[in-house]
């Protein structure tokens, strides 16, 4: 769900996570989170859209908190309080759930293990290429060195991270 003004979050974000950064590149989480609150607290103006924005995560965190787990006791998925994801924005409890939700919510959890499953191969074929790179490269002591000089990485815009000039 994206809003007209994620944008101007995002750079704050951008600005907050930069204020934050270590020399040697670290982010710490809760100084984050503390120099993004600073940020925001004085901008009223964003405070609708940052109501949103915590709806949308308190959202997620009840979707993620209630996705259906095995019990160990049970050895099942079923829980009453349980919330099944049908795609489009539609979650249903699992004590309502139909048959048609049944075979809905299967083929969604088919279809995204296959795209985690595709994204952790890329992600780890990554690793290992890097890793062996820097065993070659030893004078390489960053991850940015490597790529330039090994991967020929030139940096042409942010588009590829979904951002804009405006949020970089």
């Amino acid at each position: 769900m994206n809003f007209t003004s994620d944008p101007v979050l995002r750079k704050i974000a951008l600005e907050a996570a930069e204020q934050v950064t270590t020399d040697i590149g670290p982010i710490r989480q809760d100084e984050l989170l503390e120099a993004l609150c600073e940020r925001l607290a004085p901008r009223k103006e964003l405070l609708d859209l940052v109501i949103k924005k915590a709806g949308q995560a308190l959202m997620r965190d009840l979707g993620e908190r209630h996705s259906p787990r095995r019990h160990r006791t049970t050895d099942g998925l079923y829980h009453p309080k349980g919330i099944m994801k049908l795609g489009n924005g539609i979650w249903v409890r699992m004590k309502n759930s139909t048959p048609t939700d049944m075979t809905e919510w299967g083929r969604i959890s088919s279809r995204n293990f296959v795209r985690t499953a595709t994204a952790e191969a890329h992600k780890q074929e990554y690793v290992s290429s890097r890793s062996d790179a820097y065993r070659e490269n030893p004078h390489c002591k960053r991850l940015s060195t490597l790529e330039k000089s090994v991967f020929g990485y030139r940096q042409s815009s942010f588009e590829d991270l979904g951002l804009d000039s405006d949020t970089s």
